[in-house]
């Protein structure tokens, strides 16, 4: 789980900072302020670049369309780079879930308890996995399995 929150805090930290160097160069006010939102919204996968987008738009747009539309440009770059290659490089080292099982656990959890829920998701999904692989594919199976924690 450490090693899941160490890999999520680099990700989120480069996110914000390339956020907000993106967001300056356009000329965007509040870029800083952004940048941070977009840090920390990160956390949430999936839908938390989309609501920090959101209010970068909305600035945006207060100073013309064409900005607007460079700031989509900027956040769909900055997703795609950060969902192809800064994540995949992270994860690797951490713990190893399918993206089918994180939107999953997403889902319910978000049903269940909303965005408290959705936020919460991915990292009890974690949890939940190292849990299985220890108590019951070890304990009970009498498999080895290797953690990314062991890998250290």
């Amino acid at each position: 789980m450490s090693l899941w929150l160490r890999g999520k805090l680099l990700s989120m930290t480069v996110v914000g900072a390339a956020t907000a160097i993106g967001l300056t160069i356009l000329g965007v006010p509040l870029a800083l302020a952004l940048g941070l939102v977009a840090g920390l919204l990160d956390f949430i996968p999936y839908i938390g670049p989309v609501l920090a987008a959101i209010p970068a738009l909305l600035i945006a747009f207060s100073q013309g369309p064409m900005l607007a539309l460079y700031v989509i440009l900027l956040f769909i770059v900055l997703q795609l780079l950060e969902g192809y290659l800064l994540l995949p490089l992270i994860e690797r080292k951490t713990v190893s879930m399918p993206p089918a099982l994180t939107i999953t656990m997403q889902v319910l959890m978000g049903l269940a308890f909303g965005l408290a829920g959705i936020a919460l998701a991915t990292p009890l999904t974690a949890v939940v996995a190292v849990l299985v692989a220890m108590l019951y594919v070890e304990d009970v199976l009498d498999d080895r399995v290797n953690l990314p924690a062991e890998k250290e």
